[in-house]
């Protein structure tokens, strides 16, 4: 009786893993379309960032407890609300212009797409390495791209869908468990 019991077990958290490996490939693909897009066209569509909040916010419910979710996903939005509050006053006194003419609405929506993915050092992290990342890429290719302007969901993305890829591939490393 304990072996069938166990067996059934066994397939309940290989279907889960199954499972959890199908989001992370559809998520790490959302990520790739948002950066081709960015590239490209320098917008993203809505529909695909809010698929992406979705995905990623699945992954991060299901590897915390509901409330430790909520609590992270909180506390990271309200840095983002901070960060955007910063650049908001930026753009107004010193520069002189409207937030979106600086700052676009699908960079805001990637940083809430962020914010809900991931626990709040593992989002700290990234959020701060992936604006690195996004620069650094963005000074060493800006010859190759026609726009001016940078394309921050779509490197983002990019370092987002990286940073899943290894944290798949290295054992040691869970974003969840920060």
């Amino acid at each position: 009786m304990e072996i069938f019991i166990f067996r059934n077990s066994n397939k309940k958290i290989n279907s889960t893993k199954s499972m959890r490996l199908i989001i992370e490939l559809l998520l790490i693909l959302i990520l790739g379309i948002l950066f081709y897009q960015d590239i490209k066209e320098r917008k993203v569509s809505v529909w695909v960032l809010i698929l992406g909040l979705g995905l990623g916010g699945f992954l991060n419910y299901q590897a915390q407890q509901p409330i430790v979710f909520l609590s992270n996903s909180l506390v990271n939005i309200i840095f983002i609300i901070l960060i955007f509050l910063v650049l908001w006053l930026y753009a107004k006194l010193k520069m002189k212009k409207n937030i979106f003419e600086v700052f676009g609405k699908g960079d805001l929506l990637f940083f809430i797409l962020l914010a809900v993915s991931l626990p709040i050092l593992s989002f700290l992290m990234v959020f701060i390495f992936s604006i690195f990342f996004s620069f650094l890429v963005f000074s060493l290719l800006k010859h190759r791209f026609k726009d001016t302007t940078v394309p921050l969901a779509g490197l983002q993305s990019l370092f987002l869908a990286l940073v899943l890829m290894v944290n798949k591939i290295v054992p040691s490393i869970n974003i969840y468990a920060l």
